[in-house]
């Protein structure tokens, strides 16, 4: 009787420390994954479109990031300003509400002391030849990359990850907002 009990502790203690083995291995590979983000960050994904933000938070959240939404350049501002959302970067539509209430954002965010330090992603779907006459030739816009819709998931990650880190896409504060 004694004999059985040892060996059940003995089949519990190895169990246990496969358990623990495997577990060990599954942590230190699910940090290392290709694209996983270096580090947690808090996110602003606005756009008027809510298919865009969900797909795009799908895409950030099982990349480690949290991820926070607003509908509009309006709403974004309120929850920057006030205590619910300061975030390490912004995903920013060009045309929401108004036609360049995403460059009217950036600019609101470039004037206030709180929020100049964010980066922002600007994502348009205008990339005509004719949707550079909607915007002022001369206006410009502090952006750390630019994105076209529909966006690869690659590109958006690669993109939030160059921001985070600090390396731009070779896009300098003040940049024409449509050349």
């Amino acid at each position: 009787m004694l004999t059985i009990e040892i060996a059940a502790a003995l089949i519990l203690l190895v169990g246990l420390l496969i358990y623990a083995m495997v577990r060990s291995y599954l942590d230190r590979t699910r940090t290392h994954l290709p694209g996983r983000a270096e580090r947690a960050a808090r996110i602003l994904v606005v756009d008027d479109d809510p298919d865009f933000l969900n797909i795009t938070k799908r895409i950030l959240v099982n990349h480690g990031h949290e991820v926070h939404t607003a509908s509009s350049g309006a709403e974004a501002l309120k929850a920057m300003r006030g205590s619910s959302v300061k975030p390490d970067v912004v995903l920013l539509d060009i045309m929401m509400d108004y036609i360049t209430d995403g460059l009217d954002v950036s600019n609101a965010m470039q004037r206030d002391p709180h929020l100049k330090s964010i980066p922002v992603i600007m994502i348009t779907s205008l990339t005509g030849v004719k949707s550079h006459e909607l915007f002022p030739s001369d206006q410009r816009v502090a952006v750390s990359a630019w994105l076209n819709k529909p966006v690869k998931p690659s590109e958006l990650l690669n993109a939030v990850q160059k921001t985070l880190t600090g390396v731009t896409e070779g896009v300098p504060v003040g940049v024409p907002a449509v050349s």
